[in-house]
């Protein structure tokens, strides 16, 4: 999986994340996104790790992070949020990795 990132879905990555201590995964690409999920702010962290690493249903997010239950909806707002920094977050690091002291395509 590593090598693809690019090709790789995003709940695919947090599904692999999901799995370090269950079975098989991709170690490196799950230790990429564990370094990304440190730098979310403390609410999204949690999110993700209840959804993915405790597989937590939303009834118990809702609870433990104070979510209202109805409409439905929010529990699904309040997810794609935090799948979105992941993401904003992994593309920072992707962009660090990929750039070291190169400059910017374009110039010389």
């Amino acid at each position: 999986m590593s090598r693809d990132l690019a090709a790789t879905t995003l709940a695919s990555r947090l599904e692999n994340w999901g799995n370090t201590s269950r079975g098989t995964y991709d170690p490196v690409d799950a230790a990429r996104v564990t370094k990304a999920w440190q730098t979310l702010h403390p609410r999204h962290r949690e999110m993700l790790r209840m959804v993915y690493l405790w597989h937590a249903c939303s009834e118990v997010v809702c609870r433990r992070l104070r979510i209202p239950r109805r409409p439905a909806k929010r529990f699904e707002l309040e997810l794609a949020a935090a799948s979105l920094a992941l993401a904003q977050a992994l593309a920072g690091n992707n962009q660090e990795v990929g750039t070291r002291g190169l400059p910017p395509a374009g110039e010389k």
